[in-house]
């Protein structure tokens, strides 16, 4: 991951690393309305990347999301629907699991290990 600076400076830092056939877009912060777009911006450079077979958002590293965090997830996740299936979400334990647990939406998204 491209090292942008500190947390402070920067709210959300966001990577994309290539792991054997699979792109890994991670993100490390807070992922809000204010810092969103960032996230998105990563995902659209994944999805046009064809010659992955799998994408993966890794936010094992986000320490907050908010609604519109979610409703970005719940874009990819439609998006990748429509392209084949190739996105997993990676939230580990904290607080985007406890966000997607509390809002039911781990019924509809493709949660990872």
């Amino acid at each position: 991951m491209a090292d942008l600076g500190s947390i402070r400076e920067y709210p959300l830092v966001v990577g994309i690393d290539r792991e054997e056939d699979a792109l890994v877009v991670r993100a490390a912060g807070e992922l809000d309305l204010a810092t969103a777009a960032l996230l998105e911006e990563a995902l659209w450079q994944a999805f046009e990347q064809h010659e992955a077979t799998s994408i993966v958002v890794d936010l094992t590293a986000v320490r907050f999301i908010d609604a519109a965090g979610l409703r970005l997830l719940t874009w990819a996740t439609a998006g990748s629907r429509e392209n084949g299936h190739r996105l997993g979400i990676r939230c580990g334990a904290g607080a985007v699991r406890r966000m997607i647990e509390t809002t039911g939406a781990e019924r509809s998204l493709p949660l990872i290990a």
